[in-house]
């Protein structure tokens, strides 16, 4: 047991002997100038270390620094770039006897960092790592010949000489922030940076080794709060252009008004360059009227010459939930590869799938950073239902209750104030992009229109948006259509191109309008242009045209051979005898082209023709208030049994004017019985003109016949011609003939 004693007095009086030589021997504050020199010679900026150096026993050996100042240039809000209250600096103590100072970990407690960006756009980090002028840079290294060299183990190591002129190689390890605070501050953009708390532990700053790296932050950007930590195992290559990293984890989060993210974790299982890494991440919060929940993986790869990032099998899913979405909740993913090639600033998608609930894209993209992004898609997708997304006509619905209240605070808006149907919508974004792709979809549904086989190609470059393409399936028929938008004038301008192909109408109108007025296969032909996009500049400034052609159809809601029955039957004082006939006016054709101008869509050339019917027809319709103003003329030109089994020959040949008025929602069909009465007037009035000059002309004929017979009976007769009895026999057999 006294043995033992010896033994632990002993090494204790080594260790006492060991400081007490240490102390005696090695000055620490010989290397103040050392240090002070050498910064100054690298950086030109002044480094000022208040008070001495002193030796620190516990819990290593090592030095003790008090508080240290890095100069700023003169200009700036603060006076240091860099400094700190205290430094606590360990070393090795056999290297010292030989003019080694290996420092260890270097300590610093309440250290500040400052950095500002002066509205002149000068920096208090310009002038720092050697952007001196050749010149000085020369002239520095003759005046002191200190040389950065590396060390067996790769340290960052200096040599130079005290103030006593001994010659000491120094080296450095490991370093810990505590309590630092960082103040970034751009006062050209306005900002502020502030980190108020930055705490960092690198346990060995040993090239070529492995050393823990960890720390933790928190932080104020203008008013957002966030904070971050993190873990990892680092190590550096010995020419320090390189690093490794493994078991790597970093969580951070952040507030500010109206968002929140409670979590957003990455954690990296190792990183080599030219190697795959295997990441998984999470993020949980919420921003306004949305909160996520979001987790995925992916393999990540970053090519040897830095010049490429790959993500491998990247696949990406979500929670959703809130006000901001078409629906309550939604499950969102996204899944693919992708690459960025950092020289060229492209990144590509391939493979790419993103699904929204039942909604899936797939199809490869590209995104091109430039002053004008460039984007490349070309996507596909089974089925999508626009109107799942957007409320159908429940929204549609909503929108039309709201009509009325907009229009009362329109109609009160103080004058001068622009109505929001005057106001155009912001097209900016069109001169912000290029962009050029397709989208093929086998099923679209919109506004409850069902359509098949869609294939989309559109562009958007300087400022015009180009529909290239769009062709469908359409209800047994199909539908092609081209337009432009050109944003860049002071309204905007736009052209559309349309043709409808053998489309069966009907069942059209019912899914779109809920409306089943016209039936038939229809062919329709649209060229329009405008200018401007405000809602009434839309339907006052479109002009153009829009042909139709509907063939074997029929028109339902009206059954005009029966309306030309009861106004015959009117004017006889009549009544038609046939009722429950269905109303419905069947044609083999039905024609018409509308000519768009001033808010209004006329025609002159409509036709309806059929084998009992043929009506002609002319007029209006108002695109704002929607409203009819049509008269079309209508004839029964057959003798067969008419719709509803009642013969018609009693009134075939009768034409009969019929107005069409109201809305497009309820049509009104009247017979203009006025104009009727008018023409059947007309029509008397000519039957007896005609009546009378024939009367007029029958007698003519009948004098001139019988001075003629007269003439004959007199050559025949010859002097017995005035002889009363034979003259009462001519004039009987005169009367005979022409009665």
């Amino acid at each position: 047991m006294k043995k033992i004693l010896y033994v632990l007095l002993a090494i204790v009086l080594v260790v006492v002997v060991a400081i007490g030589v240490l102390v005696t021997l090695v000055d620490p504050n010989q290397f103040k100038p050392l240090i002070a020199e050498q910064v100054k010679k690298a950086t030109g900026r002044d480094l000022v270390i208040e008070g001495d150096i002193g030796w620190r026993f516990f819990p290593s050996v090592g030095f003790a620094i008090g508080r240290t100042e890095f100069r700023n240039p003169a200009g700036f809000d603060e006076t240091n770039l860099v400094q700190f209250n205290e430094a606590g600096v360990s070393v090795s103590v056999l290297p010292l006897l030989s003019n080694r100072l290996e420092i260890g970990q270097v300590t610093l407690k309440d250290a500040r960092v400052f950095i500002q960006t002066r509205k002149d756009g000068v920096s208090n980090l310009d002038g720092l790592g050697g952007d001196k002028p050749a010149a000085d840079r020369a002239s520095d290294s003759r005046e002191t010949e200190v040389q950065p060299t590396a060390s067996g183990e790769g340290e960052v190591v200096a040599e130079g000489e005290t103030a006593t002129g001994e010659k000491w190689v120094i080296s450095l390890a490991g370093i810990a922030l505590e309590n630092a605070s960082v103040s970034l501050r751009d006062d050209q953009a306005g900002t502020v940076t502030a980190l108020d708390s930055l705490n960092m532990n690198l346990s060995q700053f040993a090239p070529g080794e492995w050393a823990d790296l960890n720390f933790d932050l928190a932080g104020q950007n203008g008013a957002m709060r966030f904070s971050a930590q993190g873990t990892t195992s680092l190590q550096l290559a010995e020419t320090l252009d390189n690093a490794a990293l493994k078991n790597t984890e970093l969580s951070a989060s952040m507030t500010e008004a109206g968002t929140q993210l409670d979590n957003v974790t990455v954690k990296l299982d190792a990183f080599n360059l030219g190697e795959w890494s295997d990441v998984t991440l999470s993020a949980k919060g919420q921003i306004p009227d949305l909160a996520f929940n979001a987790e995925g993986k992916t393999r990540i790869r970053v090519s040897q010459d830095k010049a490429n990032i790959s993500l491998q099998a990247l696949d990406l899913k979500s929670d959703l939930e809130g006000a901001a979405l078409p629906r309550p909740t939604m499950k969102v993913a996204v899944s693919g590869d992708a690459e960025y090639d950092l020289k060229a600033a492209l990144a590509t998608l391939s493979g790419l799938t993103v699904k929204a609930d039942e909604l899936a894209l797939n199809g490869d993209a590209s995104f091109k950073q430039a002053d004008i992004p460039v984007l490349r898609f070309a996507l596909s997708s089974e089925e999508i239902n626009v109107d799942n997304w957007t409320g159908g006509d429940a929204e549609a619905a909503a929108s039309e209750e709201a009509k009325p209240s907009e229009t009362a605070n329109t109609a009160s808006a103080p004058a001068g104030s622009t109505s929001v149907s005057e106001q155009e919508p912001d097209l900016s974004v069109l001169k912000q992009f290029d962009v050029d792709g397709t989208v093929t979809v086998k099923r679209f549904v919109a506004a409850n229109a069902r359509l098949s086989n869609v294939d989309l190609a559109i562009a958007v470059k300087n400022g015009v948006f180009s529909l290239n393409k769009f062709a469908a399936d359409l209800y047994d028929g199909t539908i092609s259509a081209t337009a432009r938008l050109d944003a860049n004038g002071a309204l905007p301008v736009y052209q559309i191109s349309n043709t409808i192909k053998g489309v069966q109408v009907q069942p059209l109108l019912v899914d779109v309008a809920d409306n089943d007025i016209l039936a038939g296969t229809g062919n329709i032909d649209v060229e329009v242009a405008g200018k401007g996009l405000a809602e009434s500049r839309l339907k006052k400034n479109l002009d153009g045209t829009i042909a139709i052609n509907f063939a074997d159809g029929a028109v339902n809601g009206i059954n005009i051979a029966k309306m030309i029955r009861e106004a015959k039957a009117k004017l006889k004082g009549q009544s038609d005898t046939v009722q429950n006939e269905p109303k419905k006016t069947d044609f083999s054709a039905l024609t018409a082209t509308f000519m768009l101008k001033d808010g209004k869509a006329a025609t002159n050339n409509m036709h309806l023709a059929s084998p009992l019917l043929r009506v002609d027809g002319k007029g209006n319709t108002d695109l704002t208030e929607q409203s009819l103003a049509f008269q079309i003329d209508t004839s029964v030109v057959a003798t067969s049994k008419g719709q509803g089994g009642k013969s018609v020959d009693e009134v075939a040949d009768i034409t009969v004017p019929l107005d069409i008025t109201g809305t497009w929602q309820a049509p009104d069909y009247a017979i203009n019985f006025k104009e009727l009465v008018k023409r059947n007037s007309e029509l008397d009035k000519r039957a007896k003109e005609l009546e009378a000059k024939a009367k007029k002309e029958a007698d003519r004929l009948e004098e001139k016949a019988n001075k003629e017979v007269q003439r004959g009976l007199d050559k025949l007769l010859g002097d017995k011609a005035g002889d009363d009895k034979v003259k009462e026999a001519t004039d009987k057999l005169l009367k005979g003939l022409f009665n």
